[in-house]
């Protein structure tokens, strides 16, 4: 969670997939017309966005599954501004981790019911998805609210829901020990870095870390963790020592989402802490 002072090169560039998805976002979010042709059917000469329309793939979708009933699950997830990955019909952790976002928004929970599978439930959902709770209202127009109730992220550019990602904040009993948390409050986004900075602390790296209180605590990204349930990467269940994680992919494009600086992007972060010590089991 903290570093040295030190500086580390650039990491590799985000693909060009992530720059698109990116670029179009702030156009996506503002297309109500388009959300409301969607939901309506499409018209003689309308040309919809992918994933403006969703067809249930009248089966269970899980992890490792191939074909365009995934590629249409990408497209969905990505239109609702949850970052499934490249549209590649690979059923990966890029689409686990925006799954289990939708998951935690749709049911209201941190863990929600069957999270790695995409059943008849979700699938109805994603053709009539309920939006985040908006936690500060008056906030600014764009901004980053943490929600630890459910381990959400959401950033806002002019009041629109531009990026929603699933986090995993701290978990207060870990294997290693007890006493961490991520503290409520507002904050700003302060500095980013790129690639890996080394966490002096705990050992390992913050992927590209957008830091909020000084250098020590950070939304950054984390490799994809081993299981669901786990102490490290982004499980379901809170398991970091303080930051806010984040799906690695994401961590390569967050701070172009936001200002970054003196004058950077509010950033609220609310809910109680989490005392479990059971999801590691």
């Amino acid at each position: 969670m903290r570093y040295k002072a030190r500086r580390v090169l650039a990491g590799a560039v985000a693909a060009a997939a992530l720059g698109a998805w990116v670029a179009g976002q702030a156009g996506v979010a503002a297309a109500s017309p388009v959300a409301r042709q969607a939901a309506a059917g499409p018209r003689l000469g309308v040309t919809l966005a992918p994933g403006a329309v969703y067809q249930p793939a009248g089966r269970n979708l899980t992890f490792g599954m191939h074909g365009p009933a995934i590629r249409a699950l990408q497209q969905r997830l990505n239109y609702l501004h949850y970052y499934a990955g490249k549209p590649n019909g690979y059923f990966g952790w890029d689409v686990m981790e925006a799954v289990w976002a939708f998951k935690e928004v749709q049911a209201g929970e941190m863990i929600p019911p069957k999270p790695d599978v995409v059943g008849s439930i979700m699938q109805r959902e994603l053709r009539h998805p309920k939006l985040p709770p908006v936690l500060h209202r008056r906030g600014g127009p764009s901004r980053v609210e943490v929600n630890k109730n459910l381990e959400v992220l959401v950033v806002y550019r002019d009041n629109k829901q531009v990026l929603i990602s699933h986090t995993s904040t701290a978990a207060y009993n870990r294997p290693d020990g007890s006493g961490w948390v991520t503290p409520d409050g507002q904050y700003r986004a302060l500095e980013f870095l790129p690639g890996c900075v080394p966490d002096a602390a705990f050992g390992g790296c913050m992927y590209n870390p957008v830091f909020f209180i000084g250098t020590a605590f950070a939304i950054h990204g984390m490799p994809n963790p081993t299981s669901t349930y786990s102490g490290d990467g982004v499980p379901l269940n809170p398991a970091s020592h303080g930051c806010v994680r984040i799906p690695l992919d994401i961590s390569r494009f967050l701070h172009t989402l936001i200002r970054v600086g003196a004058h950077g992007s509010p950033v609220f972060v609310d809910g109680p802490n989490y005392y479990g010590s059971g999801a590691f089991q």
